[in-house]
């Protein structure tokens, strides 16, 4: 493939002491900048503070968005992550539909936060999405990293082995998740990110204190991977600059444009970088990137599908949710006669088990 495309990736869904994060921007991107991530997507509760907060930082695209629910809704849930707002949505949480069609209307991209929760009895708090009903949002949470940790703990035990060694319980999105997901593609284009959802919160289990999830281990977690049209204009030296400045714009942009597109995958760096990974496919017609819908397939003509992943790793390629092909190392091809939607899941091993490791957006073959 002539990869025409520049690569990025950063940490969406992030809180700060604007909400009920426990560090503020400065302490959120210092964590971000000492791993490498070109940018962070903040998602406040119920608050938007884009005048005072957006702009580059540490040389990292500093974006901010803000996470829009009821706080009355009993039992709580409909969370929604409005990204590329103008303004605060904050009145129109109410009504999820309303909302949807607000982050819409100001050419933002609503996506579903945390759609499908898990929880135990040690935790029985969780907020999936509720309202199935509505139409028009972009996309969905498909891994949101922290809240997978809440349907994990069984006991108190459990809760502070988890609190030093994370990394040892979480292996991917819920299955759930992944099949909802595919419910939905079958119907329409719907877009994943992940999520980390990071909080940096500090909890006590009997005389230990230990700051879960802090933003530093998140930075280096989940992260999402774009690829854009232009490259960034900001240099990576970067610094203090405003929303207005123009190179801010022109990065905020590519940025919402490849989320907007579907030019994206879901990255557990933690398990190996996954920077380089690239899904294409190629048929008489033309041909894609994750995200792209190529054209009608003639009938009985075939489509080629190419796989490069960074490192070795267990590939598989799905179509509406059904293994059509796989192969072990960091290269699968495939040629199918079939329309469909395509993606791409590449697992590898790590700490003792199998990780899910990248996770693609669709390719739709109609």
């Amino acid at each position: 493939m002539n990869d025409k495309y520049h690569e990025y990736f950063g940490n969406i869904h992030m809180h700060t002491t604007h909400s009920d994060g426990t560090g503020d921007f400065e302490a959120l991107v210092q964590a971000a900048a000492a791993v490498g991530l070109h940018f962070v997507f903040v998602t406040d509760h119920n608050v938007l503070v884009r005048e005072s907060e957006e702009g580059y930082r540490h040389g990292v695209l500093t974006l901010v968005g803000q996470e829009v629910h009821d706080p009355d809704l009993n039992p709580e849930g409909n969370h929604l992550l409005c990204l590329g707002v103008e303004e605060d949505l904050t009145h129109l949480g109410r009504q999820p539909q309303t909302l949807i069609d607000g982050v819409n209307a100001g050419g933002g991209l609503p996506f579903l936060a945390h759609p499908i929760e898990r929880f135990t009895k040690l935790i029985p708090t969780h907020y999936p999405w509720r309202s199935w009903e509505v139409t028009g949002f972009h996309g969905i949470e498909l891994w949101n990293y922290m809240s997978n940790f809440r349907g994990m703990i069984g006991s108190k035990a459990q809760a502070l082995v988890m609190g030093f060694f994370p990394h040892w319980f979480t292996v991917g999105p819920l299955p759930e998740m992944l099949a909802k997901w595919d419910e939905l593609t079958s119907q329409r284009p719907v877009v994943a990110l992940g999520g980390v959802d990071v909080h940096a919160e500090t909890y006590n289990i009997g005389p230990i204190r230990r700051c879960f999830l802090p933003y530093a281990h998140c930075a280096r977690a989940l992260n999402t991977h774009i690829l854009t049209k232009e490259a960034f204009a900001g240099a990576s030296g970067s610094q203090a600059t405003g929303k207005n400045d123009p190179a801010v714009r022109h990065d905020r942009g590519e940025v919402l444009g490849a989320l907007r597109a579907g030019h994206c995958w879901l990255g557990y760096d933690l398990v190996a970088w996954t920077t380089g990974f690239r899904f294409w496919a190629e048929h008489e017609r033309g041909g894609g990137v994750m995200g792209d819908t190529i054209g009608t397939a003639s009938a009985g003509k075939a489509t080629h599908f190419q796989v490069a992943a960074p490192a070795h790793g267990h590939i598989r390629l799905l179509r509406g949710g059904q293994l059509v092909a796989e192969s072990q190392g960091r290269r699968l091809d495939h040629t199918d006669t079939q329309p469909g939607v395509y993606r791409v899941e590449v697992w590898k091993k790590r700490w003792g088990r199998p990780r899910g490791w990248i996770f693609s957006n669709p390719i739709y073959v109609r």
